[in-house]
């Protein structure tokens, strides 16, 4: 493949979006009060986390299957995931939250987020670190020392 000289400097950008986006998710989902802004897309909202809490849930398991017995179930494809959010990311602890106060979040979906955000907070920064496992763009990053 032939690249321009301004081909890096794009995917960096993308780098550095990627593991902002994905580490201000999850920040803005763990403060649920106080916020100013609102949910605009609550429907969308609610299908979309309840799709990603079914992308999470490994294959094969069970009806009991425990959001808190390990978080092994946390991956690189699961944190991508809330990349697909249909609102601004500064609107999903608002749409969070609204969806909470409605009853819109069916209790699966509840546990799936308490463990992800709170349960395995640790395991879930450690993965969405910059240049780390889950950085879609650290082979290309310049931050990370591998672009060419």
């Amino acid at each position: 493949q032939v690249q321009n000289d301004t081909a890096p400097r794009p995917l960096n950008q993308m780098a550095a979006s990627s593991r902002i986006h994905v580490a201000v998710i999850l920040l803005r989902l763990t403060f649920v009060s106080g916020q100013t802004v609102s949910c605009s897309n609550l429907q969308p909202y609610v299908e979309w986390v309840g799709q990603w809490k079914t992308a999470c849930q490994p294959a094969g398991s069970t009806s009991n299957f425990s959001w808190f017995s390990s978080c092994s179930w946390i991956d690189c494809e699961c944190l991508w995931g809330a990349l697909s959010a249909p609102v601004a990311t500064d609107e999903l602890a608002p749409c969070f939250e609204e969806a909470l106060l409605k009853s819109l979040l069916d209790q699966d979906v509840k546990w799936f987020m308490t463990s992800l955000l709170r349960t395995c907070r640790t395991y879930t920064n450690e993965l969405s670190q910059p240049c780390g496992k889950c950085d879609k763009y650290k082979d290309v990053s310049l931050q990370c020392g591998s672009a060419s």
